[in-house]
């Protein structure tokens, strides 16, 4: 049975995603994983991927925002209404932010259910482009 609260996580390495090619993927997560992250040698989980592809900032309301982006993508999970409801409580000034992230991710190709790790090596823009995220 798949647990509804463990993130799914690459057998990756912090030195192998940075040695991926400048425009990819891989290397845009391990680079962000290295300026976000507090331990020597972080594991990436697939929200990570989705932070290095939906939000340019690391706060509080685009992480709500980015919920809020894949929950209209098609992502129905339990963490992801509790992150929006929590949001929508501790932010109510963001409400039409978070509505605005909603619509955009319901005019995006649904993307959240694939096996991110799979293209690590494909070029970011390129899967932004592909699957319409912006």
């Amino acid at each position: 049975m798949k647990s509804l609260f463990k993130p799914k996580k690459a057998a990756v390495s912090m030195d192998e995603l940075i040695n991926y090619p400048k425009d990819s993927l891989g290397f845009h997560l391990g680079c962000f994983l290295f300026n976000n992250s507090c331990e020597s040698d972080p594991i990436p989980e697939k929200e990570d991927v989705y932070r290095t592809l939906l939000i340019n900032e690391v706060s509080n309301k685009e992480e709500i925002a980015m919920y809020y982006y894949l929950f209209g993508n098609g992502d129905l999970s339990l963490p992801t209404l509790f992150v929006m409801a929590s949001g929508a409580m501790f932010y109510p000034h963001c409400i039409s932010y978070f509505y605005k992230r909603y619509r955009d991710g319901r005019n995006a190709l649904r993307f959240y259910d694939l096996d991110h790790f799979r293209m690590l090596h494909l070029p970011l823009q390129r899967i932004k482009d592909t699957f319409l995220i912006r």
